[in-house]
């Protein structure tokens, strides 16, 4: 009988599942295929996901203990170098009309407890802008931990640029609006022959809103470009509707403008218009970059 021909050697047993991976924030939006950050790097000990509820309230109850504290820190600090802040702050008026005028023009405040609210105003406004970047940091370490790896890439650069375009704005507002805005209102003061009180705290608040709302408009090109490589909206629909653009933004300038005189808005209204265009043109960019990683990923992971 002839030997019978040898068994062939059992199959391999199957690899085990992969884990399912974790899914951070804005996965659905930018993609997945990035692995989580591993636990306590480079943000935090543990992840959202291992993380309950308690947990979660007393990380964002951290947060905004250490945003409040480097406020008050900020504030200490320019109630140090109060003088030099105020006379910093009355910078644009000298610009205008020099130091010496600048001095006759403003007032005390007419209320009694008046120069103690200016004063304490002032601190407060200025160090909260003093603190931002260091509270800016406290809300990306609260958020970072449910990102993944590349979510965390985006978030850094972002929050930079935010930063960069927001002191931007405060400056241009500081060193080129306001001193237009007071030289028109000392015109019509003169055309009228009149001369307006000046009141001190109402000059700074003119002066902190101002710059505060010059430095928030800077930040929509930044969202523009946001929407731009999350796909909601696309850079032709932004060149497209080009004009209804322009319109807002005329309106918006008409709004947050110093003064009402057509000067004002335009030099409001300018510098909007060129971000609105940097932006089309830098979502654009990155948009490409975003859809071309995407393909690169999707041929490795089909090979």
């Amino acid at each position: 009988m002839a030997d019978s021909e040898p068994e062939p050697p059992a199959p391999p047993p199957p690899p085990p599942p992969e884990p399912p991976r974790e899914q951070g924030l804005l996965s659905g939006l930018l993609g997945s295929g990035d692995e989580p950050p591993p636990p306590g790097k480079p943000w935090r000990k543990k992840l959202r996901s291992e993380m309950g509820f308690f947990e979660h309230l007393e990380e964002l109850r951290m947060t905004v203990m250490k945003s409040a504290m480097a406020a008050f820190v900020g504030m200490i600090v320019m109630t140090v170098f109060l003088i030099k802040l105020l006379d910093f702050l009355r910078l644009p008026l000298e610009m205008t009309v020099g130091q010496d005028q600048a001095s006759q023009i403003l007032y005390s405040p007419q209320k009694p407890h008046g120069m103690a609210m200016m004063l304490m105003s002032v601190s407060v406004f200025g160090g909260v802008v003093l603190a931002l970047p260091l509270i800016a940091y406290f809300i990306i370490r609260f958020v970072a931990p449910g990102l993944t790896t590349r979510e965390q890439g985006i978030l850094r650069p972002t929050l930079l640029a935010a930063l960069t375009l927001f002191f931007a704005g405060m400056e241009m507002c500081f060193f080129y609006m306001l001193p237009a805005a007071f030289k028109f209102f000392i015109w019509l003061d003169t055309q009228l022959k009149i001369q307006t009180h000046w009141t001190l705290d109402e000059y700074y608040s003119l002066v902190g809103w101002a710059c505060l709302a010059m430095g928030l408009v800077f930040e929509f090109p930044l969202i523009l470009v946001i929407l731009q490589v999350l796909d909601v909206i696309s850079p032709s629909t932004l060149r497209n509707n080009r004009r209804f653009a322009i319109v807002a933004m005329l309106v918006l300038g008409m709004i947050i403008a110093p003064s009402p005189d057509p000067f004002s808005m335009l030099t409001t209204m300018a510098p909007m218009v060129v971000l609105y265009e940097a932006a089309i043109i830098v979502g654009a960019v990155l948009r490409r970059r975003k859809l071309a990683a995407d393909a690169q990923r999707e041929a490795d992971n089909a090979g």
